[in-house]
């Protein structure tokens, strides 16, 4: 089901429901979105796919992605902008779009409109993108991982990597390979959260163990 919902005024009652929560001056546009999110004010989602359980902080901006479960982002990102193409003439968006709205002439028409744009932003599950990092559109960014706060990622990320600066990279990854392959093969993510309680969450080998249980 795509989605449409908009709380444009600064001073618009916050909208809440069981299924999400829409802070004022927030859009979430021509979107298929899950029950349970939470989007601060001034941030906009845009053509994207979002999974259960998912955060977004104030002044963020999110479009053509998909995005997992359990996702939390901060306040001020930008992940899937559009790529303006740099071996056309121009890099002008005059070239691709219709402009008659904007400047009242266009040369775009709907034969000449290019059939492929760069694809999807794609964002698995259990990842945390911190405060004004920006994600290249087309990348693919793992489950399990970490984006520092001012990264730029411009190449894929691997599972549970942690991933800072600019062009991003990774320093470490949050846990050994044996247990990152077995959180991957247990999707903990796919469970609701009331089948996530009494879970040790503090002690990771413990979690794995009780989580095999109830997978």
């Amino acid at each position: 089901m795509t989605v449409t919902l908009a709380n444009d005024s600064l001073f618009a009652k916050r909208i809440d429901s069981p299924a999400g929560r829409l802070a004022p001056m927030s859009r979430i546009l021509n979107c298929v979105v899950d029950s349970c999110f939470a989007v601060d004010t001034g941030s906009c989602i845009h053509r994207s796919t979002i999974g259960k359980y998912f955060g977004l902080g104030c002044y963020s901006y999110v479009a053509d992605a998909s995005v997992g479960r359990y996702c939390t982002f901060a306040s001020r990102l930008s992940i899937g902008p559009f790529n303006h193409p740099t071996d056309w003439l121009s890099a002008h968006e005059f070239q691709y779009r219709d402009l008659s709205p904007l400047y009242g002439v266009t040369v775009v028409t709907e034969e000449s409109r290019p059939s492929e744009f760069p694809p999807q932003t794609v964002i698995g599950s259990d990842v945390w993108i911190g405060d004004n990092a920006s994600v290249r559109r087309g990348v693919n960014i793992a489950s399990g991982a970490v984006i520092g706060m001012g990264a730029v990622v411009v190449k894929d990320v691997p599972p549970y990597a942690i991933v800072v600066g600019n062009p991003g990279r990774i320093v470490r990854y949050r846990f050994s390979p044996e247990i990152i392959d077995s959180l991957l093969e247990i999707k903990w993510w796919e469970l609701d959260l009331h089948a996530l309680k009494d879970i040790e969450f503090t002690d990771i080998k413990k979690a794995i163990a009780m989580l095999r249980e109830r997978v």
